[in-house]
């Protein structure tokens, strides 16, 4: 089992013992990483993950104070069910197409917005959750556009039909931790380099969220030219040395509850420290994994806006042409 097979049945362990799935679900799953039914409970067994949990996460606060001061689309004060905030008709953006290649020469799906008017501050890639790049990515997108940055998306799955035939997120999920890591690296790679063709030059940054995090240290361990990052609640990457080389400054957001993923939260930080880049580690209060996903169960209004704005300001600062 590779390291994002783990990753993606941890995700779906994590989601059991919240309550958020049912231990059916749960055996689905996992059955379709593993690809045997047996092995599917044989490993579950292993990781202690027995009968039905006794019941789902502990609520958290929402209540948020949204500042004035913000001149950029925030996080919803609720949930949705569609993951739309800012519509594709916003007068603050235009949605266009930008073309992307992998470097196979591929055709990469993909979701391209940038401000409406005047020059763009730089280009910000959004690197989806192990979904693709689903409605809720498309309106992150769009919120990084309101913020006077192009943002682009691209499905790593788009050899695959993408998000949008595989609409099974399990499936999707499935297939995403089958792929491997250098092969979706390269592919976030030709991304950045349409964003710096399209006239963002070296004025670039990443964000990415649960896998997409994950994706986004890994990008950065590769030695890939970008002036800022963001990982949110991401795995932290094998190639540690790499990461401690990076030139990006990198801030880091994770989850009190997710501990999961801020248990690698020291080894990450010394690494950023080695690289002598700007960076900052921010743990959320109260909160699990995908607490930014507003489309979500465990979603968090309060925080996701504290994130998010600590995020756009870190790339105001950092990404500049």
């Amino acid at each position: 089992m590779t390291d994002f097979e783990r990753y993606v049945v941890e995700e779906h362990v994590e989601d059991f013992n919240d309550g958020l799935i049912s231990r059916r679900e749960l055996l689905r799953r996992v059955t379709l990483i593993t690809g045997s039914a047996a092995t599917t409970v044989t490993l579950l067994s292993a990781m202690g993950c027995g009968s039905e949990p006794s019941g789902g996460p502990a609520p958290t606060p929402t209540t948020r104070q949204t500042s004035s001061a913000q001149d950029y689309a925030l996080p919803p004060a609720t949930p949705t069910s569609d993951g739309v905030t800012v519509p594709e008709n916003d007068p603050r953006i235009a949605v266009s197409p930008l073309e992307v290649r992998g470097a196979d020469g591929a055709p990469l799906i993909g979701y391209h917005a940038k401000p409406a008017g005047g020059t763009a501050a730089g280009a910000i890639l959004v690197i989806h959750e192990n979904r693709g790049l689903t409605p809720h990515i498309k309106d992150v997108v769009r919120r990084v556009a309101t913020a006077g940055f192009t943002g682009l998306s691209v499905d790593l799955l788009s050899r695959d039909g993408g998000a949008d035939k595989l609409t099974d997120s399990a499936a999707y999920a499935a297939a995403l931790s089958k792929r491997p890591v250098p092969d979706m690296v390269s592919d976030v790679q030709q991304a950045l380099k349409a964003l710096s063709a399209s006239g963002a030059g070296d004025a670039l940054g990443i964000v990415g969220f649960c896998f997409g995090g994950g994706m986004t240290f890994n990008t950065l361990a590769a030695g890939t030219a970008v002036k800022a990052a963001a990982p949110f609640y991401g795995p932290a990457p094998q190639d540690m040395a790499g990461l401690a080389a990076t030139k990006a400054a990198v801030s880091v957001v994770y989850a009190a509850n997710d501990t999961r993923i801020t248990g690698a939260r020291d080894t990450v930080e010394a690494a950023l420290k080695q690289s002598g880049a700007p960076y900052q580690i921010n743990v959320h209060p109260g909160v699990d994994h995908a607490f930014h996903n507003d489309t979500g169960q465990r979603y968090n209004a309060a925080e996701a806006e504290r994130a998010w704005v600590a995020t756009i300001e870190w790339f105001r600062q950092y990404v500049k042409n």
